[in-house]
């Protein structure tokens, strides 16, 4: 019976169980995965997928404060893999702008009616 009584109050098992956080870290991942992340921010959005799958084995063995971290570490993962996709979006942007202005410049360069 003690033993019993301690499982209950155990701290793992203490707790509500975390929804709002497999949530907001379900919808983290889907939004990193529509980002369509390549490289590191993949590899991040491949870490988030692994915690959010401890998360919710943690969950289901009603261990929800260990849950709860995990699903915490997955969207802060997928959040970062998103703002890392943005980062080499805009670098990709900026440097196909950087490449047509110096072509602009050239073109200018060689005068009217000048073909390269």
């Amino acid at each position: 019976m003690t033993l019993l009584l301690g499982l209950l109050v155990s701290p793992a098992f203490a707790a509500d169980p975390p929804d709002a956080a497999m949530i907001a870290a379900s919808q983290a991942i889907a939004a990193a995965e529509r980002s369509e992340p390549q490289g590191p921010a993949a590899d991040l959005l491949v870490q988030a997928r692994s915690r959010f799958g401890q998360a919710s084995d943690l969950l289901q063995r009603r261990k929800y404060r260990d849950a709860l971290k995990l699903a915490d570490q997955a969207r802060a993962l997928a959040v970062q893999s998103s703002a890392r996709s943005r980062l080499h979006q805009a670098r990709a942007e900026v440097e196909d702008k950087t490449n047509r202005n110096a072509e602009l410049r050239r073109q200018l360069e060689m005068g009217p009616g000048a073909r390269p």
